[in-house]
């Protein structure tokens, strides 16, 4: 079994850069002479060339899962629609993201619950740590890290809304908001032979 990977503690969902990089790739730019140009040009207007060389990776190999049809309505959809499809791309190519998507959301989604909660979050990494022999060599921290960029992915999508949580200032729960997927984006992942994709984001049938 493919076992998960650390590497989302550097890589958030990154729309706009994606999205901006994604405009030059229609335009006929190659991945490779891309990939300079942002070095060079800053042409994701990070400010520090560290910065760009680290986003780099998680962007190009996101947009590499991406056939025409979905670079394209990725660049001109609405902003919804096309935040589903970056979504789409990083379940495609971070396991970890997928399977919290598939086990967790989806499984919210169809109990109709209205919220995320730490304990959610905690019980899931423990049962994934006790599998997975690169969690488990994982540092507290890093781990905890990961349970960060993957619920702030969830956000930034707009599948939840983080809130405090009222038993316990110190803390915060996830409110979910089932999105409502458009026609192009269901047709897109069928295409591909995901549905089961759009059934964990859209808690569709």
């Amino acid at each position: 079994m493919e076992d998960y990977s650390a590497k989302l503690t550097g890589e958030p969902f990154l729309y706009n850069e994606t999205k901006i990089l994604a405009e030059y790739l229609l335009k006929g730019e190659t991945p490779e002479n891309l990939k300079k140009r942002n070095i060079e040009e800053n042409l994701i207007m990070h400010k520090k060339t560290g910065s760009i060389k680290r986003t780099n990776s998680p962007i190009f190999r996101r947009l590499s899962g991406m056939d025409n049809e979905l670079l394209y309505e990725f660049v001109n959809s609405d902003i919804q629609t096309s935040k589903m499809i970056l979504l789409y791309s990083i379940m495609k190519t971070d396991k970890l993201v997928k399977d919290f998507i598939f086990e967790i959301y989806q499984n919210k989604l169809y109990m109709r619950e209205d919220y995320i909660e730490r304990f959610d979050i905690d019980n899931w990494f423990e049962e994934k740590k006790s599998k997975s022999k690169c969690l488990r060599e994982r540092t507290e921290a890093t781990i905890e890290k990961l349970k960060q960029v993957i619920m702030k992915i969830l956000q930034d999508s707009n599948l939840v809304q983080k809130e405090k949580d009222p038993n316990n200032k110190l803390q915060y729960r996830f409110k979910i908001i089932k999105p409502i997927l458009s026609n192009i984006f269901i047709n897109l992942v069928t295409n591909n032979g995901d549905y089961d994709y759009a059934k964990a984001i859209g808690g569709l049938v």
